[in-house]
């Protein structure tokens, strides 16, 4: 069994610290667990029984770093939080001849479906960054897929290393993202008992569906938007700011314990991605027992009591109205068996006993 571990990864995001909570929770205190990363202005990362080592270099300086901080505390075995194909390359260096490391590739994103993007600009990218990953997927111990439909369609690519691919969902802790009176929750977040309130937490850019969420607002006034999130799409950015005083509330950024009062004062968690690993948002959401609309797109087939729409406005805005003509009792339904499927298939309890299996062995 591995008992020094670390952690690395090369920037901060939302849903790697999520994975991070997670791995601090469940690791087991005979392995000693290190987070090594570099210093991001967009955040830094919380810890509890991980220990945190935050350098000041560049990420191409931690590149090297990594190696010297492996060999001075003994690592036996390296993991990364989702950023391919750089994180594998700085993981092969620090692990190179060295017979007793090695190291697991964990991809929370999605290495396929950004090819069958609209964009001709993102399917070049997507297509190198493929192509450079499967020629890295030669060297690592394991590889950690979050959606089983990615393990099946990369299983048929990497034929030469089936045997590695795992499947390795982020859970979702369904003790903490609990249902809550909704008419307490909008009194504590003052929002209005009578509105039909929707959600939609995440960057609000082209690959999460900006355009879509921007053509809901525009064409239901009486609805109420909560947008919580950063507006990274700029060409439409002025268009949002211009619904703020009718039926858009917008947050930049809200904390975990603030969005389980949020999903829970909402009627329906949108989310109109365009590319996902798994999405970390609706289930959530869905946990806290609100119903969500999705993206009919591959990594969401598993989030089966999720109501999937295809990615078009006018099929988003037909979903979306027929979910608020629904009798009280089919929304109640709808409520219960996606609090149902989340503990069912996604609660972190769930996955603990694999997940140190996988990681440890």
């Amino acid at each position: 069994m591995i008992n020094r571990l670390c952690i690395f990864t090369c920037s901060f995001s939302p849903n790697k610290q999520a994975m991070l909570d997670y791995l601090d929770k469940i690791l087991p205190e005979s392995c000693e667990v290190f987070l090594f990363t570099p210093r991001d202005p967009k955040g830094t990362y919380q810890t509890k029984k991980i220990k945190k080592i935050e350098t000041s270099s560049s990420k191409l300086l931690s590149f090297f770093e990594l190696r010297k901080f492996c060999k001075q505390k003994n690592i036996q075995r390296i993991i990364n939080l989702g950023a391919l194909p750089y994180e594998a390359f700085a993981m092969i260096h620090a692990c190179l001849f060295v017979k007793k490391r090695d190291f697991i590739c964990y991809h929370l994103g999605n290495p396929i479906d950004s090819l069958y993007l609209d964009s001709t600009k993102m399917k070049i990218k997507a297509f190198f960054e493929l192509i450079i990953s499967f020629i890295l997927s030669i060297f690592p111990k394991k590889i950690f897929l979050v959606s089983a439909n990615q393990v099946n369609r990369i299983k048929r690519y990497l034929f030469f290393s089936r045997e590695k691919i795992f499947l390795m969902p982020q859970p979702v802790s369904t003790s903490f993202f609990c249902p809550q009176d909704k008419l307490s929750s909008r009194k504590k977040l003052n929002l209005n008992s009578k509105d039909k309130i929707i959600i939609f937490v995440g960057r609000i850019g082209y690959l999460k569906g900006s355009d879509i969420l921007l053509h809901l607002i525009k064409n239901n006034p009486d609805k109420k938007f909560i947008l919580i999130g950063q507006i990274v799409d700029k060409d439409l950015e002025k268009e949002f700011l211009s619904f703020l005083s009718t039926n858009l509330i917008l947050f930049p950024h809200k904390n975990q314990k603030e969005l389980i009062d949020y999903y829970n004062a909402s009627d329906l968690c949108l989310f109109p991605s365009r590319i996902e690993g798994t999405p970390l948002v609706p289930r959530e959401a869905m946990s806290c027992g609100t119903p969500a609309i999705v993206s009919k797109i591959p990594s969401t087939e598993s989030i089966f009591a999720a109501i999937k729409v295809p990615i078009n406005s006018a099929k988003m805005n037909l979903a979306l109205n027929n979910f608020f003509n629904l009798s009280p009792e089919r929304k109640k339904e709808i409520s219960f068996n996606s609090r149902k499927c989340i503990v069912e298939a996604f609660d972190d309890s769930v996955w603990k006993k694999e997940f140190i299996r996988l990681f440890l062995s």
